[in-house]
C-alpha cells in the first residue's frame, strides 16, 4: 500500500530512526552481558547511594527482566503510575517538611505518558506478559514512535524553511537528514529509547510548531495541550504557537473577528479564536494541572525533595557552584559529568542564538525558553538530558554539517559520549 505522507526523505528518516532504535537498545543489552563497572559512582551528589550495591533490590518496577535495559531512575514513577495508579503504596511517600504531611512520590510525574501506557498496555496484554513487562513494552513503543514523529516533525520544519528561501530541494532534504542525525546520536537521545517523556514529547512539542506553520490549529492546540501534561516544559508551547499566530497576520484575523461580532457574521469569529484557542489550551491544561491535588503535591516534591522550581535563579546559581565544588572535591567521573551538563547547555544556548539572528524566531524562542525552564530551576543535574528535547540545537548542528570535518567530529565525540551514558544506564551498574 502507497502511503502520500511518506515520501522518499521520510524513509529515509524512518530508515535511520529504525537502525538507531536496534542499536542502542542492543548495546544496552550486551553491554550488560560485558561491562562490570565499579560501584559505587561519585558523578553527582546523590549517585553514590543510588549504586549501592542492592539498593533498588526492592523496587519492583525497576527489577523486571523483560527489557529490564530501558528502565531506571524516574522510569519506576511512569510505570508504577501506568499501572498501580498515582496513590500506588509501591512508589512510598516523601515528608512534606512545611506541613509533616507524607505525599506520594508518584505525584512527582504528569500524567499523560503514565495514562498512554496504560492504554496501549491493553491490546499488548493479549502476550500475556505480566503487568510490569506490559507496561514496559507499551511504555518503550510509545517512547520510540514519539521520536519518530519528532524527526518526522523536525524534517518538516527544516524544509518549510528551505522551501522561504527558495533553495533546491535537494539541499532541504540534506539538511533534514542531518538534523534527524544529529537529534539521535546527540548524547541526551539516550533516553528517547527509555521509558522516560523526552522521546513523547518532542513528538507532541515539535508536531505542534510544524502543524501550526501549516495553520492546522485544532491539530496543533491538541498536541500543545497533550505535551503540557506530559512534563512541565510543554505548557512553553505556547510561545511558538503566538509567535507562528502573530506572524501570519494574528492581529489582523483578530480585528476582522470583532468586526464580525459587530455584524454577527460567526465565519471570522471562528477562524480568529481557533488559533488563540490552541495557544492558551497549554496554559490552561498546566494551570488546572497546577492547581488540582496532583499538581500541588507536584510542586511539593519539586522544592523539597527534587530542589527545583519555576526560574530559581538564586538556587540555580548556588546549585552551579556547589556542583562544580564537588567535582572538584571528587575527581574525574563527577568532572566529566558536570562537564557535560555545562558544555551542552551552553551549545544549546548558541544554537538558538544562532536560530535568532537566521529569524528562525519561534525555533529559537521556545528553545530559549526550554533552556531557561531547565537551567535556571534550582538543581543543575540532567542538563544533558533536558537539553536533548531543545529543537534549535540539531537545526543548527545540521547547518555545521555540511562542512565536513564537523560531521566526522561530531558523529565520533556523540558515540564516545552515548556509549559513556548507555554503560551509566545498565542496570548490572546499579542492582545487585
Amino acid at each position: 500500500m502507497r502511503l502520500p505522507w511518506l515520501d522518499g526523505q521520510r524513509k529515509t528518516i524512518v530508515t535511520i530512526w529504525a537502525l538507531w532504535a536496534v542499536i542502542v537498545i542492543s548495546f544496552q543489552a550486551i553491554s550488560y552481558e560485558r561491562v562490570r563497572l565499579v560501584r559505587p559512582d561519585y558523578a553527582v551528589s546523590w549517585s553514590s547511594w543510588e549504586t549501592e550495591l542492592g539498593n533498588n533490590l526492592f523496587k519492583d518496577y525497576l527489577n523486571e527482566d523483560f527489557l529490564n535495559q530501558q528502565v531506571a531512575w524516574d522510569s519506576e514513577y511512569y510505570l508504577g503510575i501506568a499501572v498501580g495508579g498515582y496513590d500506588d503504596p509501591i512508589a512510598g511517600t516523601a515528608t512534606d517538611p512545611d506541613t509533616n504531611k507524607e505525599i506520594p512520590r508518584n505525584y512527582s510525574f504528569f500524567p499523560f505518558y503514565p495514562a498512554l501506557i496504560s492504554v496501549v498496555a491493553v491490546p499488548l496484554s493479549l502476550i500475556r506478559l505480566n503487568a510490569i513487562a506490559t507496561a514496559t513494552l507499551a511504555g518503550l513503543i510509545i517512547t520510540l514512535l514519539g521520536t519518530l514523529a519528532g524527526l518526522f516533525a523536525l524534517d518538516d520544519l527544516v524544509r518549510r524553511r528551505f522551501k522561504k528561501v527558495d533553495q533546491s530541494s535537494e539541499d532541504a532534504a540534506g539538511l533534514s537528514t542531518r538534523a534527524a542525525t544529529y537529534l539521535l546520536i546527540y548524547p541526551g537521545a539516550l533516553f528517547f529509547a527509555q521509558i522516560y517523556t523526552e522521546g513523547l514529547f518532542i513528538g507532541l512539542a515539535f508536531g505542534a510548531i510544524a502543524l501550526a506553520l501549516r495553520q492546522r490549529w485544532f491539530l496543533a492546540g491538541a498536541l500543545a495541550t497533550a505535551a503540557a501534561l506530559t512534563r512541565a516544559h510543554g505548557v512553553l508551547t505556547a510561545i511558538p504557537l503566538a509567535i507562528i499566530w502573530w506572524n501570519a497576520g494574528g492581529s489582523a484575523a483578530f480585528s476582522s473577528a470583532l468586526r464580525g461580532m459587530r455584524t454577527r457574521r460567526i465565519r471570522p469569529i471562528f477562524f480568529a479564536a481557533l488559533p488563540l484557542l490552541a495557544i492558551g489550551l497549554p496554559i490552561v491544561a498546566h494551570l488546572i494541572w497546577r492547581t488540582s491535588a496532583l499538581g500541588e503535591g507536584w510542586a511539593r516534591l519539586q522544592d523539597f525533595y527534587f530542589g527545583r522550581g519555576y526560574l530559581s535563579v538564586t538556587d540555580s546559581l548556588a546549585a552551579w557552584v556547589t556542583g562544580a565544588a564537588y567535582a572538584l572535591e571528587q575527581g574525574r567521573e563527577a568532572l566529566v559529568t558536570y562537564a557535560l551538563d555545562r558544555i551542552s547547555l551552553i551549545l544549546a544556548l548558541v544554537a538558538s542564538l544562532a536560530l535568532l539572528r537566521q529569524r528562525q524566531v519561534e525555533i529559537a524562542a521556545f528553545s530559549l525558553a526550554l533552556i531557561a525552564a531547565s537551567g535556571l530551576s534550582g538543581d543543575h543535574q540532567s542538563t544533558i538530558r533536558y537539553m536533548a528535547i531543545v529543537p534549535a540545537l540539531p537545526i543548527w548542528l545540521a547547518g555545521l554539517g555540511r562542512r565536513p570535518w564537523f560531521d566526522r567530529a561530531w558523529s565520533l565525540a556523540s558515540a564516545l559520549i552515548l556509549a559513556l551514558l548507555l554503560m551509566l544506564f545498565s542496570r548490572d551498574f546499579w542492582v545487585a
